[in-house]
């Protein structure tokens, strides 16, 4: 059994078209991801801010890094930057295949509106992984009392 890996990384989308078009590229991005995550027991959470993507991957580090390689290579999005690589003693979405963050119904403020992606595609620095990853956690520990998800 390999060592357990967390991946945090940002990128600038190249998803075109309309809202509702890009809506729908990102739902099969995420059921994708999600049937995937679940056969290789991978665990994490995206979000998209019309922009940038961010995502947390967990998981056996013999699973995980041959699908970064691929995610780094996905032509959907551009400027992938690895913003932490570590072993974490453990996970932080245990019982998420892939937990998403938008915009409450799709609308008003995205939650993580305050994370500066720019800054994190530009230096790439710890410091905003750990910003994104205690808001993406937030985030999805709110949804799953809810129930959602």
């Amino acid at each position: 059994m390999s060592r357990l890996v967390r991946i945090v990384y940002c990128s600038r989308s190249l998803l075109k078209g309309s809202r509702s078009d890009i809506e729908a590229q990102i739902r099969r991005i995420l059921a994708t991801a999600r049937t995937r995550n679940r056969e290789t027991g991978l665990t994490g959470a995206m979000t998209f801010n019309e922009s940038c993507f961010a995502q947390v991957l967990e998981g056996a580090e013999d699973d995980l890094a041959p699908l970064y390689q691929k995610i780094r290579r996905d032509p959907r999005h551009t400027d992938v930057k690895t913003l932490v690589q570590d072993n974490p003693p453990q996970r932080l979405f245990p019982s998420w295949s892939m937990a998403y963050v938008d915009s409450p119904s799709g609308h008003g403020r995205h939650p993580l509106a305050h994370f500066s992606f720019e800054a994190a595609l530009t230096h790439g620095a710890a410091p905003e992984a750990q910003l994104l990853l205690n808001a993406l956690r937030q985030v999805v520990v709110a949804k799953t009392k809810l129930g959602a998800g």
